[in-house]
Order: structure tokens, then sequence, then C-alpha cells
């Protein structure tokens, strides 16, 4: 009879944390429902129809038939899946660098003590918040290489101004990208200036009494205070590069010839245009492995030099 006592609470001792583990994983999990759900609808079953739909012939009456991995061979041998890739990876290369300097030079401009600090956030910032197609319009007139601003500013100035900035290889990617940062640098901005205000003053104050100069500061204490900040916007600013489709398919279509057609166009072309849904899910499923890898390899990165 003791015996059994003895094996009767020590079962009870341990249904008990059991049971409070359970009960608390299942109030977790009811207060992550309204994120769940959408998430799963809206995410998590397009993702699957997609991987579903990339194993058929699809068009736009529906299945046709089974086909297996024969539109992921189709999409290796085709030579123009990776042009379109580097196209995408040659955005992320000119891009993402450019609006994080920018950004990040603004930030440090906006934060001193000047005036009309406010105005001059709100102007840089409320590009950010009008649409894509907005944002190429706008360019697409500025770049007009006969009746465009820029050119005639350029005319103004001494500068040739008969460039042909929508039409020309040499010179295309470099308007997308001058519309891109413009369109969201604000954005970067007003996060650097966020992880500026967060570093102590005290360490500037301290640096400045030790002789150090602003170069010095800079480095030694604003670089390594934006650092967590540095992280997200290179990932936000990578996966963003390489989304790359508003911009081309207003202002270039993908031209001059294939010159900027990216991985997005790739598939909306595909699909849309060509009639093809089986082969476009398949291409998304392949960038989207892609874009997986790029977010493991900046996690493994990150957390190897922290």
């Amino acid at each position: 009879m003791e015996i059994n006592v003895k094996e009767r609470e020590r079962t009870l001792i341990l249904r008990k944390p059991f049971s409070l583990r359970f009960v608390t994983e299942l109030k977790a999990i009811l207060y992550l429902l309204p994120f769940l759900i959408p998430f799963a609808l809206f995410y998590l079953w397009p993702v699957c129809r997609g991987a579903w739909m990339s194993l058929h012939v699809w068009g736009i009456q529906g299945m046709q038939k089974y086909v297996g991995l024969a539109n992921y061979k189709k999409i290796f041998t085709d030579q123009n899946f990776y042009l379109y890739v580097w196209h995408s990876f040659y955005f992320v290369l000119i891009c993402a660098p450019s609006v994080i300097v920018l950004g990040l030079v603004l930030a440090l401009i906006i934060n001193q003590n000047i005036r009309f600090r406010t105005a001059i956030r709100s102007m840089f910032f409320l590009p950010y918040v009008l649409s894509v197609s907005v944002i190429s319009f706008i360019w697409l007139r500025l770049f007009d290489s006969k009746y465009g601003p820029i050119n005639a500013l350029l005319k103004v100035i001494g500068l040739p101004g008969d460039i042909h900035w929508l039409t020309d290889k040499h010179f295309v990617w470099w308007a997308i990208t001058l519309a891109t940062d413009w369109w969201t640098v604000g954005f970067v901005m007003v996060l650097f200036l966020a992880g500026l205000q967060e570093i102590p003053t005290d360490h500037y104050e301290a640096a400045k009494i030790d002789g150090a100069g602003a170069w010095k500061q800079f480095r030694h204490i604003t670089l390594p205070g934006l650092s967590r900040v540095m992280k997200i916007q290179v990932f936000y600013q990578i996966i963003s590069c390489l989304k790359l489709f508003g911009q081309v398919q207003i202002m270039t279509g993908g031209g001059p010839g294939d010159t900027t057609n990216t991985m997005i166009r790739y598939i909306y072309v595909t699909g849309f245009k060509k009639d093809m849904f089986g082969l476009a899910s398949a291409q998304s499923i392949v960038f989207c492995v892609i874009m997986l890898l790029i977010a493991v390899i900046q996690f493994k990165l990150t957390e190897s030099k922290d």
C-alpha cells in the first residue's frame, strides 16, 4: 500500500507541471490565433497551392495535366532564367548600398540641431507614402529624353542634355535606381534617425573630452550604435530590391531589349502574358527558395559577427 501511495504521489508531481505547461501553451496559441488564421489563409495556403500548380500544366482554364518536375527542369535549362536572376542581383548591388548610404547621411544631417528639422524630415519621407505606380509615372516623365526636366536641367548647366535614360542600356539601371532611392530613402532615414536618438549623448561628450574628432566619433560610436538598425536595413533592402517589378514594368517594360527584365517580371510575363501559370508557379517557388537562402545566409553572418 505504501508503495502504491508513493507511486501516485510521483505521478501527480509529474503530471502537474505537464498540465501547467499544456495550459500555458494553449493560452499562447489562443492569443496567436488572430495572427495565425490570416497567415495560414493568405500566405501558407497560396504557397501550398502554388507548389501544387507548379507540378502541372496550368492555363487560364485550369489544370490540364500533371507533369511532375518538368516545369522545374524547363526553368533550369532556360538561359533567360539565369540572365533575369543576375538582373535582380545587379539591382541589389547598385540600389541597396546607395539607398542605405543616402539614408544614413540624411539621418546624420537631420539629427543635428537645425532649423525646420521636422519639415525637412517630412519632405524626405513623403514620397514613401506614394504607391510604386505613382512614383514610376512621375520619373517616367522626368526622364523623358525630349521634354523631361532632367535633360533640360543638364542643358542649362552645360552638360549633354540628349541622354536617353530609359532606352539606353548604359543609363537605364541608374535611372531606375535613382527613382527607387528617391522613393525609399525617407523610410531608411527614419529608421537610422531612430537609431541615432537611442545612442547616449554622454558617449559623444566623453569622446570630445578625449580629443576625438568627428570621424572617430562616427567610426567608434555612431556606427557601433547603429549596428542593429544597419542589419535590419541591409536585410530589408536586399529583399526589397530582389522584388523589383513596378518600376521596371511602368518605366521600361523590361527594355531596352531584355536589359531590365527581372525575375518578378519574368514570372509575370510567363503567367499573365503567355498563359503558363504552372510554369510561373514553379518560377515563383524557385525564386522564393533563392530569397530564403539569402535570408538564412544573412542570419548566419549576423550571428557569427555577434
